[in-house]
């Protein structure tokens, strides 16, 4: 459980595949706190008069290089859903805001995935000053439990080194070494400075260094995932929000009014960025609807 609204201090996460700092906004939040008897943070300044619904943002280095088609970012389950009737036209809805997501929500085990730089609304690049530690090999695909590779979306459950408060943690080098100091928070919003995702092109690049829409437009094209590899080189500091779903409720607003809760079958939503090839997780986030006495109901029975 993270401190959701306190977006001036990030909840560092790290890996053997991917080091980040993790903030996490949600409008009129009325959930648990991770410290049992503390009321929540109801909003942020952030917010303000923003039709916004919510916010993760993430400053992350990866620890392998990976192609720009292959870190994919979107929504998982571990069980069938039941779609209500109509649901297709929430998703001709989501194509409009982001023609390159994929979806196949009719399988055993649901999944929606956009590439990263297609589905982020805010994307800024910085170079990092000092290398990352504790990677895997780099040929490490996750496999499923029958020791084959997975054929599907679904991201292996995976177990972070750490997963804790940023401030508390003191190894060396600590969250502020590896990533920058966390400058944002409240009014203090993350911009866009894509001018380091394609060093190459810095010359002559395809799209302005604040492009948010010619930026997104690029990187739907497949052809042109080619151009970008992501690299533990630099710090990728993105955010995505958006003003239709509501986390304390399960209310969507696409194309459609309806609570998904009963549709989703007591399953949290899961939130993911990993690598589309390898199966790998990055980093996870779940929003889950439970009973303030009884915050830790378990959601996968």
């Amino acid at each position: 459980t993270v401190n959701v609204n306190d977006d001036s201090n990030p909840h560092f996460i790290d890996s053997p595949f991917f080091s980040g700092n993790v903030v996490i906004r949600v409008k009129n939040f009325k959930g648990v706190t991770p410290e049992k008897g503390k009321e929540p943070i109801p909003s942020s300044d952030y917010f303000g008069t923003k039709k916004r619904l919510f916010s993760i943002q993430v400053s992350g280095r990866f620890k392998h290089e990976y192609t720009g088609g292959d870190v994919v970012f979107g929504a998982e389950f571990l069980q069938k859903v039941s779609p209500p009737t109509g649901s297709w036209i929430a998703i001709k809805f989501a194509n409009l805001i982001d023609p390159a997501l994929e979806t196949d929500i009719y399988s055993e085990q649901p999944w929606l995935f956009s590439p990263c730089l297609a589905a982020m609304n805010i994307v800024n690049v910085q170079p990092a000053t000092h290398p990352v530690k504790n990677a895997a090999p780099a040929d490490i695909v996750i496999l499923s439990a029958s020791g084959g590779p997975l054929n599907s979306p679904l991201t292996a459950k995976f177990e972070y080194e750490t997963s804790a408060p940023a401030k508390s943690v003191t190894e060396n080098p600590n969250p502020d070494q590896l990533l920058g100091e966390w400058e944002w928070g409240g009014v203090n919003e993350l911009i866009e400075d894509n001018n380091l995702l394609l060093p190459d092109l810095r010359d002559d690049p395809p799209f302005p260094q604040d492009g948010i829409t010619e930026r997104r437009r690029h990187f739907g094209k497949a052809s042109n995932m080619k151009e970008i590899v992501f690299t533990p080189d630099y710090i990728y500091n993105m955010e995505i929000f958006a003003p239709f779903m509501d986390f304390n409720t399960f209310d969507l607003t696409l194309g459609l009014n309806i609570n998904v809760m009963p549709y989703l079958k007591n399953q949290p939503i899961r939130i993911i960025m990993k690598s589309k090839s390898k199966n790998i997780p990055f980093y996870v986030v779940e929003y889950a609807l439970v009973d303030p006495n009884n915050p830790d109901e378990d959601f996968s029975k």
